[in-house]
């Protein structure tokens, strides 16, 4: 039972740096809320600010962008882009692993732009779909002018609607749909920011880091029981065989709409079970609890299997190209 207490040394040691670093987490989503309004995530750079956002190591930021996409307050191009650049629990986790830090900088910068590519190219192409469907549907019209400007006018609005471009309506009166985002420890995204500054920079960190903690520990007691079962170098080996495999892997981890997701993966990579382009595909595809709240709140079944489509094929892209490249070089 020596792996037991192993994995439990191994967990405890990063519970102060943990700590640390949600404190400062918390201070970072103070200074960068007020920048994030919704008419920005309206306008022609939406995809660039939804990507910036999503960097953002904070629970409620893919719920909240799930949510207005649900209202067709966004485009489907910069809620791919937000899904995509959200990492989730692994830049803490990866800020207080010495020998992994090396990776971050890396990490944001290609899911950054990849998040942008991703969310330009998804709406660039809905937009010529919507334009060529005009045009096959206009040279089938044969009516008179009022019946054409009406038909147009019926076209148009269904095709803005199910493309997921944002309506006009309510453009001046953002807040009144009002929803109680719930993020991955249970708090009110809206109520935190009224709260008491001790509960908002202390409490609510160290109820987070108690929950990550959790987590860790789990995947540390796993992994030493593995290496006390079967041998470190045996279970390196196994890990590290699978190179075009691992991408399969950490999308299918990925997709699972908790933070638990992002945990396993960085403890993974950290370890050496995952190559950074394995890394890379998971957390491309693993956008928090904002899956669970698309599947909710946009009843659409095709969109979002469109969404999730788009989300797997693009991860597991940028997963290999990442993998041939460092191989390459």
């Amino acid at each position: 039972m020596e792996f037991l207490l192993d994995a439990l040394k191994d967990s405890v040691i990063l519970v102060p740096f943990l700590l640390g670093a949600y404190i400062l987490i918390e201070f970072l989503e103070t200074l960068t809320s007020n920048s994030l309004k919704p008419s920005r995530l309206k306008s022609p750079l939406a995809p660039v600010f939804g990507s910036v956002f999503g960097l953002l190591p904070q629970c409620g930021f893919s719920v909240v962008a799930t949510d207005l996409f649900s209202q067709k307050k966004i485009t489907m191009g910069t809620l791919i882009a937000i899904f995509i650049a959200t990492s989730d629990e692994a830049l803490p986790l990866l800020i207080i692993a010495p020998e992994k830090v090396i990776y971050l900088a890396p990490l944001l910068l290609i899911k950054f732009f990849y998040a942008i590519i991703i969310g330009y190219s998804v709406d660039g192409i809905f937009k010529l779909i919507t334009k060529k469907k005009n045009k096959s549907d206009n040279a089938f019209i044969k009516t008179d002018k009022t019946n054409l400007e009406e038909n147009n006018n019926h076209k148009e609005a269904h095709l803005e609607d199910s493309l997921f471009h944002s309506t006009e309506e309510n453009e001046n009166d953002e807040s009144s749909d009002e929803h109680c985002h719930i993020g991955c420890c249970g708090h009110s995204i809206e109520e935190e920011k009224k709260e008491h500054w001790a509960h908002r920079y202390l409490l609510h960190p160290a109820l987070h880091t108690l929950k990550i903690f959790a987590y860790i520990l789990i995947v540390n007691i796993a992994f030493s029981g593995l290496i006390a079962l079967i041998g470190e170098e045996s279970l390196m080996n196994f890990l590290n065989s699978g190179t075009f495999i691992a991408p399969i892997f950490s999308v299918l981890i990925g997709l699972i709409p908790n933070c638990a997701s992002s945990i396993v993966l960085t403890e993974l990579f950290i370890k050496g079970g995952l190559s950074f382009g394995a890394l890379l595909a998971g957390l491309s595809c693993n956008a928090g609890l904002g899956l669970i709240v698309l599947i909710k709140q946009n009843k659409s079944i095709k969109q979002n299997l469109s969404i999730i489509g788009i989300l797997i094929a693009s991860s597991l892209i940028l997963g290999y190209a990442t993998i041939l490249i460092m191989m390459l070089f």
